[in-house]
């Protein structure tokens, strides 16, 4: 499909482009008008940004470490699986024991995903949900309801999440809350 316009024709995908051009121009617009706004100290938004703090890579691998030396020091304890996530739920950092079951793999990080996302320990939410249809719909949008995960926060904020799997949900609830311990 081609439209005249003076003597250049016009090609439905050359009008396309044209378009993109003009938008990507006005947004390179807009970001030099939200630069000289930053650079001037004054704002075009109302609502301005927010500062989301995380965990550190440092705090995260303290984390994991922490978590390893507890499942060595209690022989009780079969090999783990711990994982860590930044407040966006990126991971951050992460230990798989030799020997850890390939099961661990799959649900730690749904444990991880769903402490990050609730903001409370797995444990917790498996306590207090028991209507069928609730389970369903948590599990069937990706929560785990094993216990193991845990969110975790500094001075009363959120920075991340922990997720410990490998033994039954009371031994990676315990681990978990023993690596928090150490934070």
């Amino acid at each position: 499909m081609t439209e005249e316009s003076g003597n250049t024709p016009a090609t439905r995908r050359g009008m396309i482009g044209m378009a993109g051009a003009v938008a990507g121009g006005l947004a390179v617009s807009q970001m030099a008008v939200g630069s000289a706004s930053a650079a001037t100290g004054t704002s075009t938004s109302t609502s301005g940004s927010t500062a989301t703090r995380t965990i550190s890579l440092a705090q995260a691998q303290r984390l994991t470490e922490a978590a390893i030396r507890y499942v060595r020091a209690h022989s009780a304890l079969p090999p783990m699986y711990v994982l860590v996530v930044d407040s966006a739920g990126e991971a951050k950092a992460s230990l798989r024991m030799d020997n850890n079951s390939s099961a661990a793999a799959a649900l730690v990080p749904q444990k991880v995903h769903t402490a990050r996302t609730y903001r409370a320990a797995t444990a917790d939410l498996a306590s207090n949900i028991k209507d069928p249809a609730q389970i369903a719909s948590h599990v069937a949008n990706g929560a785990s309801l094993l216990a193991g995960g845990r969110p975790i926060f500094e001075n009363g904020q959120f920075i991340g999440a922990l997720a410990v799997g490998g033994g039954t949900p009371a031994q990676d609830d315990e681990v978990a809350r023993a690596a928090l311990a150490t934070l």
